[in-house]
């Protein structure tokens, strides 16, 4: 029974460390855009990212209003250069991306110019195959050391 014990808090520590590992990079943001898409309220975001590759999922919350379909986006930049434009919501895979500053721009005309669209995106790292690996490799470890069987020492036998 103590074994088990010892497998699970070994376990859940390893999800929060991965989770707390994954928390440090993830960007998540929520706001709003008006009918009119002159204002951009809440659309218009900055964040420092480290290299690598990166996920988008961009939804439409559809609260109030939805919006009018092929005209809800997303588009990154860094400095004045485009990195990518994506349309409707969805998860989307980002170029290999340098350290630096980038900014998110979500753009759409909420229900034919009637109300207001809300919407929110998360930026996470993806990991790549030699991360995998590595976690892999750990847990078998931990999986092997915890499932050993130790001899009883002398206190334990009396």
């Amino acid at each position: 029974m103590r074994r088990y014990v010892m497998k699970w808090v070994v376990g859940v520590l390893m999800l929060v460390m991965m989770t707390a590992v994954n928390a440090a990079t993830k960007v998540d943001e929520v706001g709003y855009l008006y009918a009119d898409s002159g204002l951009t309220s809440d659309a218009v975001f900055s964040h420092s990212l480290d290299a690598g590759v990166y996920e988008l999922s961009l939804l439409d919350y559809a609260f109030p209003v939805s919006f009018v379909d092929g005209s809800f986006g997303i588009s990154i930049y860094k400095g004045a250069s485009l990195i990518s434009t994506f349309y409707g919501s969805g998860t989307f895979l980002l170029p290999e991306l340098t350290a630096g500053s980038y900014l998110f721009s979500v753009f759409g005309d909420a229900n034919n110019g009637f109300g207001v669209g809300s919407f929110g995106f998360t930026v996470s790292p993806v990991p790549e195959a030699d991360t995998w690996a590595l976690l892999c490799v750990g847990l078998g470890l931990l999986v092997a050391y915890t499932s050993r069987r130790r001899t009883p020492s002398i206190s334990e036998k009396a």
